[in-house]
């Protein structure tokens, strides 16, 4: 079962918390967790988003999603509403699709999959995610 907290904290569109909990259950169901995971999803703008990456990375720019990992597989995800935009407007797919892949993205990184370790790590975890999209259909 997933404990989501979900905050739109700009003034854009986006889909809500039934959206994200769909997603984020599936996630679990796919890589077999049977536990109970509190997680918050944090719809943010881009000079959010940027302070955070500078503060907790060291990286002073935007970036899409962010994931802050609170132990057993609990955590906070960050994603920028106006990146993901720009980005499924470039890729011609619907922001819907976008957020999906962000998200499941981000829930990976909270279970410990990391693809800037290893390629064979990074083959994994891009594995997953499409098995995980294809099973919601994005």
């Amino acid at each position: 079962m997933i404990d989501l907290v979900f905050k739109n904290w700009t003034i854009l569109k986006a889909p809500g918390k039934k959206f994200f909990t769909s997603i984020l259950e599936k996630g679990a169901k796919v890589l077999n967790l049977n536990k109970s995971l509190e997680i918050s999803i944090n719809i943010v703008g881009a000079m959010k988003i940027k302070e955070l990456n500078k503060k907790h990375r060291n990286k002073d720019k935007s970036t899409d999603v962010l994931s802050f990992p609170l132990g057993d597989g609990n955590g906070d995800l960050f994603i920028c509403l106006s990146i993901a935009k720009k980005q499924a407007k470039s890729e011609n797919i619907s922001i819907e699709k976008r957020l999906a892949r962000l998200t499941v993205h981000g829930f990976l990184h909270l279970q410990g999959h990391d693809h800037e370790r290893s390629e064979r790590d990074a083959k994994k975890m891009f594995n997953l995610e499409n098995q995980i999209l294809s099973i919601l259909n994005f």
